[in-house]
């Protein structure tokens, strides 16, 4: 029920492709990128940091895809851990009310009344959309009793 901020981790990967235009979306550069950390790297500290926890991600198909590749192509086996993600979670609780709306993690966030979060940052969006979370935790638990473990986890 609450969030570890101060374990939060934000890992450069190094990249053999220049980063084009994308810069002005996420503000890294080629040279910035030259002494990051490699895929095995990274997915190795993942892993230990992964291990007993439910990691939450906001549009988990693209963020697991990403994940599976990399193992597959860095140990020839995926990773494998449970998960849960909020649009899921956002897009489940307006079909029970009837309702449909934009999913975007920075909407999402204004119907819970959570502020305003840093975007295109994979630390500030990860934290935004454990926050996120939370606050859809805390209104199910509310209004409908669920417990964490009501709530839809899947198995990557």
């Amino acid at each position: 029920g609450k969030i570890d901020y101060g374990s939060r981790r934000h890992v450069l990967i190094h990249s053999q492709d220049t980063v084009g235009d994308s810069i002005r979306i996420h503000g890294l550069c080629d040279q910035r990128l030259a002494g990051a950390s490699s895929i095995p790297k990274a997915l190795g500290l993942l892993a230990q940091h992964m291990e007993g926890a439910v990691l939450e991600f906001d549009h988990a198909v693209l963020d697991i895809a990403f994940i599976q590749k990399a193992a597959l192509l860095n140990f020839s086996c995926p990773m494998v851990f449970p998960y849960a993600d909020t649009l899921v979670i956002e897009q489940q609780r307006l079909a029970r009310q009837g309702r449909a709306g934009a999913l975007q993690l920075a909407i999402c966030r204004e119907r819970y009344g959570l502020p305003s979060a840093f975007q295109h940052n994979a630390m500030f969006d990860a934290i935004a959309t454990a926050e996120l979370f939370l606050a859809q935790y805390t209104h199910l638990k509310n209004k409908h009793g669920l417990s964490l473990e009501a709530l839809k986890v899947d198995l990557a």
